[in-house]
């Protein structure tokens, strides 16, 4: 299960990142493959953390999406925005801030699990597209990564989730 898993999300990011770097969709369009490969990004990363109980990894799950609740307003003006015009200024280190303090008071594992799935959001938003306003309000500037350095971290964390399937499977 653990293998299908893996290769289920890195075929998930792989086939979104395809359309979405082949095709000009409107922006609309843009979520239903970007909400999959967030999800398949959190997932490769919950499948290398150990020892969390089952509401830390849905809450985390979650939070993988949370950050793209902002764009609900935005998909209900006219007109919407460009693709790859930037992301919201509420795609910022600031909105993990208050789930992490509370998570942090609460001792809340579902909280914590939020936020961490939230840092899961920015890292993908961080390696497609036009980048993230990390530090807004001190800048506006867009922070980004190389989409390489992306793709590899999500194989070799795809990897790391094959490996002790293979080594329980080895005599």
């Amino acid at each position: 299960m653990r293998r299908a898993l893996a290769l289920g999300c890195l075929a998930t990011i792989a086939g979104a990142d395809a359309v979405l770097h082949r095709r000009k969709l409107p922006w609309l369009a843009l979520g239903v493959f970007d909400h999959p490969a967030h999800l398949a990004t959190a997932g490769l990363v919950a499948l290398n953390v150990r020892g969390r109980p089952g509401r830390w990894t849905a809450a985390f799950m979650a939070g993988a999406l949370l950050p793209d609740v902002d764009h609900i307003p935005i998909a209900l003006r006219r007109p919407h925005p460009e693709p790859g015009g930037g992301r919201p200024s509420s795609h910022c280190l600031l909105a993990i801030a208050p789930v992490a303090a509370a998570a942090t008071i609460t001792q809340s594992e579902r909280l914590h699990g939020a936020a961490a799935g939230m840092v899961a959001h920015y890292a993908r938003d961080l390696g497609v597209g036009s980048g993230v306003p990390l530090l807004w309000p001190l800048t506006r500037r867009s922070f980004r990564l190389p989409y390489g350095a992306y793709a590899g971290t999500c194989v070799a964390l795809c990897v790391l989730a094959l490996a002790p399937a293979y080594s329980r499977s080895r005599p």
